[in-house]
């Protein structure tokens, strides 16, 4: 299994092409995103639990509830990123007379998400280190909107916050690009597809999220 997944990792081609023919197998895909999950969760509840304190005017008591909340909205978000990008490479993929089965599409977009892993990780422990050093201003009125984005306002604008944004962005686009890389080739076989028709089919959406990427950031 790790072979095989370092094989997936560096030498997608290879691997995806040896195994072009064979029944799609979910279980090492489904371990890739169940980790992947698992680890937005944890980002989630991490990020949620920094800003608990900001909820301190009007919801005291509840800061468990909200790291919660956002441990399950990481966990579900690390799913459902899963789930689109199989169903977007399928759909697309009919404009080009695409053959595989869309459980073969799943296999593919579950080996895609390996490199998430290590981008989530690194974003945790970038996190971690740097939590003790974050300002968390208090809303003190939830009745007034303007309250609220003025915390919110504050808490991302300060440098640290601005680094750690800046850091998660960095690390969307450098391991999006090593994951696209993946997909293209287990898109392609997975599929049945041209070069240029596996290109358009995974670059398209992945170039839109990279340009949405990129302006989160503020480059553009």
């Amino acid at each position: 299994m790790g072979s095989d997944l370092l094989t997936i990792l560096f030498r997608p081609d290879e691997y995806f092409r040896e195994h072009a023919q064979e029944e799609a197998a979910l279980g090492m895909p489904l371990g890739i995103v169940f980790v992947y999950a698992l680890l937005s969760a944890l980002g989630g509840y991490q990020m949620s639990s920094l800003m608990t304190p900001m909820f301190e005017g009007g919801m005291e008591g509840y800061g468990a509830v909200i790291g919660i909340f956002g441990a399950v909205g990481g966990f579900i978000a690390g799913i459902m990123f899963w789930i689109l990008a199989a169903v977007v490479f399928y759909l697309v993929s009919m404009l080009f007379k695409g053959e595989g089965s869309l459980k073969k599409v799943a296999e593919a977009a579950g080996y895609g998400m390996a490199p998430f892993i290590a981008s989530v990780g690194i974003g945790i422990a970038y996190l971690a280190t740097v939590a003790d050093q974050v300002t968390i201003p208090v809303i003190r009125d939830f009745m007034d909107p303007a309250a609220i984005d003025a915390a919110v306002e504050a808490f991302l604008a300060q440098p640290v916050m601005a680094d750690v944004m800046l850091l998660q962005g960095v690390l969307s686009l450098v391991f999006m690009i090593w994951a696209a890389n993946i997909w293209y080739y287990g898109i392609r076989y997975a599929r049945n597809l041209t070069g240029r028709d596996a290109g358009i089919v995974v670059l398209v959406p992945v170039a839109i999220y990279l340009l949405v990427t990129i302006m989160s950031i503020g480059v553009l």
